[in-house]
């Protein structure tokens, strides 16, 4: 075979260059851009800018995952205090009847149901008995017009007599703790109310002692309502 002349060798070494001219003037695929991060939204928003401490005792016990800490329940917290108290109660299934004047099925406004909840207090981020509102209680759901109306009749496992105007009710509007009395740890009897307002999660509550004519603590705040999944 004839080796290549001076003149091929030329040609051969040009068409090399500019191949690899060609070759590293190739553009480099484009990058990948990373996929944005969605930060998950918060699962807890303070409901008041004055009880941020209480609201932080909360949301740790959220991130712990407390199994003390109840849904469908609304959780209140106070003011400029590390303390919140929880309120959960069961809300039957009120039975339905057919009525022949309007012709369509209405609640059963002669049936009546059986009811509990509880109410918690938690101080510095530990449910604490001692610190009011901490009790339970049972009574009677009855059905009215599209809801129903709760009364009690036993708070703290102990049955309501004639004499005792505590009472606990519930209804679509407010629930109320009306003269609840407790010792306190100097040994006096407090009288506590309290009230939510459920559409708006605002609460109010009094301390009084039953030996005086005005509460010495009035409080007021707000709630949200935790609902279960």
């Amino acid at each position: 075979m004839a080796r290549p002349n001076c003149l091929e060798w030329l040609t051969l070494i040009t068409v090399f260059t500019i191949v690899a001219s060609c070759a590293g003037q190739t553009p480099a695929p484009p990058k990948k851009t990373a996929p944005k991060v969605h930060r998950a939204a918060p699962s807890f928003v303070c409901p008041d800018p004055e009880a941020q401490q209480a609201c932080k005792s909360y949301e740790e016990l959220l991130t712990a995952k407390d199994p003390g800490l109840p849904t469908d329940a609304y959780v209140c917290f106070r003011q400029n205090e590390d303390e919140f108290f929880v309120v959960w109660f069961w809300k039957p299934y009120f039975r339905q009847r057919w009525d022949p004047d309007l012709k369509q099925m209405v609640i059963d406004t002669e049936a009546k149901y059986p009811g509990h909840g509880y109410v918690r207090t938690y101080k510095d981020g530990v449910e604490d008995s001692t610190v009011m509102p901490s009790l339970y209680f049972s009574g009677t759901w009855i059905a009215w017009l599209d809801s129903g109306t709760f009364s009690s009749d036993r708070i703290n496992f102990k049955k309501k007599n004639d004499e005792d105007p505590v009472v606990i009710s519930i209804d679509e509007s407010q629930f109320i703790i009306d003269g609840h009395k407790y010792l306190n740890k100097f040994g006096n009897t407090i009288q506590y109310n309290l009230t939510i307002q459920r559409s708006t999660g605002r609460f109010a509550e009094t301390f009084q002692e039953e030996s005086k004519q005005v509460p010495f603590a009035e409080n007021t705040g707000h709630c949200i309502f935790r609902k279960g999944k």
